[in-house]
């Protein structure tokens, strides 16, 4: 397993890379759990996303 931290303090999202799943925690607990191919589509859109604002 891969874990990364987003930031540098003691409460910041983390992110779990394991067997083809990607789970990202926030401070709070909440988690969001993509696939590979999810989060694939995400890295490839980024562009489209911020196109958007």
């Amino acid at each position: 397993m891969i874990t990364l931290r987003l930031c540098s303090s003691s409460c910041c999202p983390t992110v779990h890379v394991f067997q083809g799943m990607v789970v990202i925690t926030d401070d709070d607990g909440g988690q969001v759990t993509l696939t590979k191919e999810q989060l694939k589509l995400l890295v490839d859109r980024y562009d489209d996303i911020e196109a958007m604002k």
